[in-house]
């Protein structure tokens, strides 16, 4: 059995992808879907976008997220899990995507199958 470990990248909801033209920025996803179509190309085991009803990031003011139309400054979540091995490859490949996130590993979480 692969030992898993946890990546998450914390973004704002209106974050940008940077490593993009300009006509494809114009057009292209945002980007948690960017992200996550990146990670399923990689062959990553498991992506997950965890939408975040209230809380805020480094050097923010609480964002309650309580309307139907989200500040573009509301956090957001992906948690990505796979080997630490695999998951360090995969940032090194998207460091220009994720240049503008927050990023935490965790490790050695108990996983129960």
């Amino acid at each position: 059995m692969k030992d898993f470990v946890t990546l998450r990248v914390y973004f704002e909801y209106g974050q940008k992808v940077h490593d993009h033209s300009f006509w494809r920025k114009l057009y292209s996803s945002d980007f948690s879907i960017e992200l996550m179509k990146r990670a399923k190309a990689f062959g990553l085991s498991q992506v997950l976008h965890l939408n975040v009803s209230k809380g805020y990031l480094e050097n923010q003011k609480i964002n309650w997220g309580i309307t139907e139309i989200r500040h573009y400054k509301h956090p957001h979540i992906i948690e990505i899990t796979d080997s630490e091995e695999k998951i360090n490859q995969f940032l090194e490949e998207q460091k220009k995507l994720l240049l503008y996130t927050s990023i935490l590993m965790v490790k050695n979480e108990v996983i129960v199958k």
